[in-house]
């Protein structure tokens, strides 16, 4: 086992403000618990889904980075694509861990949030329901695998040796429960036809938000792992970019396809066409989030390493705006009480974010990301 780094350094500038936001969103979030949602949010009966709701469907497609690495590196055989498997998980774990935390604010009555687990109080025709399950289920999974990353710096082997004997099993369980509830998200919206914009609302959701999955955790990894070796001044890996790149832009392709077989089909492309808001919106989703990620990975930009990591970067931009306007902006309607985030809402978003930023940056500051070469696959 590669020695872990001891020495001491001078704690990044960026620590403290990332601390701060955390702890006001801490604070606020017990506030929040004691007051209700009323003095907290501005959701209403015309409104009853917010901000939160937004993030969380970005943040889950965003974690896919831990199914998607899983599935190439264990199941497709591609050995190199295991080097990224630790930070493409640690991601995916921190990003669910914030879903459900922000799910458990969300939640009205929360000191009841357990009933989603009661046999007599489960609901087997929810999606929501499914999704809640699948989720718990699923950061239990991611949370088996990070495992390693902590238990290697005080030389714990027993439970190491035992989940590297069982990975397979443990990363196959964990990639059905990730597909099942990346394409749950998008069946939610299959009863909102009456509601949702036509250019988003389509019978093939559940597929659009699937594929999505894949290349935004495939633009996830990108990103991380780029990130981390600048920071940590590690050589990069061009060849493991590029092929996460190509990976990527195979993704989006395909998304890109049924997207557009979908307008093609249901005949809406005039309403692309239309001077209004919501078509030029499309557009701009499309342009920024699908055709500037796949002109950087169609290009010979793909071998450079700031080539993936800015697809990454755009198609990420590109899911946002695709589930903004899905959970809020395409559902909205003509109402009295029109729905803004509270500043407590925006506050314990923007701390949450900042807590996942600064709990993955001090792992990769203490902690080792990246395993030996013979310790990439388990051993029997």
């Amino acid at each position: 086992m590669a020695a872990l780094d001891k020495t001491k350094k001078p704690m990044p500038v960026a620590f403290y403000p990332l601390l701060a936001l955390t702890l006001i969103a801490i604070g606020l979030s017990i506030y929040r618990l004691a007051v209700g949602l009323g003095p907290t949010t501005n959701m209403s009966d015309y409104s009853p889904w917010g901000i939160w709701i937004t993030v969380d469907l970005f943040l889950i497609p965003v974690a896919g980075a831990a199914f998607t690495l899983s599935l190439i590196s264990y199941f497709f055989g591609r050995e190199h694509y295991h080097k990224a498997v630790r930070p493409a998980v640690l991601a995916g774990f921190l990003g669910y861990v914030i879903v459900g935390v922000l799910l458990f604010l969300d939640v009205g009555r929360w000191p009841q949030f357990y009933n989603i687990f009661v046999p007599g109080f489960i609901n087997v025709h929810s999606f929501l329901e499914e999704i809640s399950l699948c989720v718990a289920l699923y950061t239990i999974i991611l949370l088996i695998e990070v495992a390693p990353i902590f238990l290697e710096k005080w030389n714990i082997k027993t439970p190491i040796r035992w989940i590297k004997r069982s990975i397979y099993v443990i990363a196959g369980a964990g990639i059905v429960l990730s597909a099942l509830h990346q394409s749950s998200l998008g069946s939610m919206f299959l009863i909102m036809s009456h509601r949702l914009h036509p250019l988003w609302w389509t019978p093939a959701l559940p597929v659009l938000f699937f594929l999505q999955a894949g290349y935004a955790g495939l633009g996830t990894t990108a990103i991380v792992i780029t990130l981390i070796w600048k920071a940590k001044k590690m050589p990069v890996d061009r060849v493991l970019l590029r092929r996460i790149g190509q990976a990527m832009a195979i993704n989006l392709l395909l998304y890109l396809a049924v997207k557009a077989g979908d307008w093609l089909g249901a005949g809406e492309i005039p309403l692309l066409l239309r001077p209004d808001a919501f078509g030029w919106l499309a557009w701009f989703e499309i342009f920024i989030g699908i055709f500037v990620p796949l002109a950087i990975l169609l290009s010979k930009l793909i071998s450079h390493s700031a080539g993936p990591f800015w697809a990454g970067v755009f198609a990420l931009i590109g899911v946002f705006i695709n589930r903004l306007v899905i959970t809020w902006i395409g559902l909205a309607l003509p109402s009295p009480h029109p729905y803004t985030p509270h500043w407590i809402e925006i506050m314990i978003t923007i701390g949450m974010i900042a807590g996942g930023f600064l709990v993955y940056g001090m792992v990769v500051r203490h902690f080792r990301l990246f395993p030996d070469r013979q310790e990439a696959y388990p051993t029997n």
